[in-house]
């Protein structure tokens, strides 16, 4: 894995046109069974699948931004089995978010909505889902927090560097 210090603006463009591939080439209702396999509640899913429609552009091209987003929580939940077994799919699903939120300030207004359903305050996000976790589970909180961030920290790198100069309307 590259850190942001060495990650180029051409090294992130590469990844996020291969992610970017990938999503285009999932279907919908391949990634809603998915989401429903996951057996969350329904508003959940529904909120992820909204999620999908979600895009960007840069530099005249469109990039399926949400769909990108929900098959890295998927595949976040896919690798890590035990985590999910032992503190529950909301709970890893929240942290993953909560990660996201702060990781890449433009996905904290799009993911804001899911957040709030799955009970997490935005505001204090990374604390109050690590607060919520060692709630029920005494000392996970943190190391889930801390397992979601490192997975996600390349993918926030990749679009942290792409959308760097990209105007927010």
């Amino acid at each position: 894995m590259m850190d942001n210090q060495n990650l180029s603006t051409a090294q992130a463009n590469l990844k996020l046109a291969l992610w970017n591939v990938k999503a285009e080439s999932t279907k919908s209702s391949e990634v809603y069974a998915q989401l429903q396999e996951l057996e969350l509640p329904e508003e959940i899913v529904s909120r992820l699948h909204e999620l999908i429609t979600f895009t960007k552009k840069v530099s005249g091209k469109v990039f399926a931004i949400g769909k990108i987003v929900v098959l890295k929580i998927l595949e976040f939940v896919k690798a890590h089995p035990f985590l999910v077994v032992g503190a529950g799919i909301g709970a890893v699903i929240g942290a993953a978010i909560a990660g996201l939120i702060i990781s890449i300030p433009f996905l904290g207004q799009l993911l804001a909505p899911l957040a709030k359903a799955l009970g997490i305050t935005v505001f204090v996000v990374g604390a109050v889902v690590g607060h919520r976790l060692d709630k029920k589970f005494q000392g996970v909180g943190e190391d889930i927090a801390e397992i979601a961030q490192q997975f996600f920290s390349f993918f926030a790198d990749v679009l942290n560097t792409v959308f760097r100069n990209v105007v927010t309307a």
